[in-house]
């Protein structure tokens, strides 16, 4: 079935892919690793012609997990990646109501779970996840949220309230008061931001090119 959703997406890919040369030029500093609870991360790598620098790419974390990989994020990066059958995930029932539910990986880390979307097998998701933990610049580091799967208020409040010196959310709703959040004015009919409304380069919303060329160091973070 054609969506609105999916005819932007596919539109996005075709003008990242096009541009990404161009927009590559603009950025001081290459190597840099994004941590994000969806797909942007990969987006973002893309959209400079860049490798992806993050394990965190093609895949989507459910909000209440999110909060908790940050918490300790070196502590689950450090443990071992395994999987579950659907029917074992702690989330099943919310996951049902998502298209493609059952066609990709469950990975498990610990108490959180992860959904490899874009991955054919639990081995390429595994591989891959082993070699981009491996790439994770700890100096250069964006951390990045939304109000996607399950995401409440609470989560935006803990999130603003992490001891990262590079934070951004993406909402479709204004929250003033609370900090790192980036209001996206997409469909009124949207009760959280779409994948395809999440900017990149330089969006009339944020400069993520901007953004990324003035990354603090975050070497405190390194053991």
């Amino acid at each position: 079935m054609v969506t609105k959703e999916g005819i932007r997406l596919k539109s996005r890919r075709y003008y990242v892919a096009t541009t990404a040369r161009i927009r590559k030029k603009e950025l001081n500093n290459t190597d840099f690793t994004i941590i994000s609870n969806n797909c942007w991360g990969g987006l973002i790598y893309q959209s400079y012609a860049l490798p992806y620098q993050s394990p965190t790419a093609g895949l989507f974390f459910m909000a209440d997990d999110y909060i908790k990989f940050l918490r300790d994020l070196k502590g689950y990066i450090n443990s071992p990646l395994t999987f579950i059958s659907c029917d074992e995930s702690k989330w099943k029932e919310e996951m049902k109501k998502h298209n493609f539910w059952g066609t990709y990986p469950v990975g498990k880390i610990k108490d959180i779970e992860i959904f490899f979307l874009h991955y054919q097998s639990k081995e390429e998701a595994a591989e891959k996840w082993m070699r981009r933990c491996e790439r994770i610049n700890w100096d250069r580091m964006l951390i990045k949220f939304n109000d996607q799967n399950g995401c409440t208020e609470e989560h935006l409040k803990e999130f603003a309230s992490l001891k990262y010196p590079n934070k951004v959310c993406f909402t479709c709703k204004k929250y003033p008061y609370i900090t790192n959040i980036t209001y996206i004015d997409s469909s009124k009919k949207h009760n959280v931001i779409k994948a395809s409304y999440e900017p990149f380069g330089r969006s009339r919303h944020i400069d993520i090119t901007k953004l990324l060329n003035n990354l603090q160091g975050s070497s405190w973070y390194s053991d």
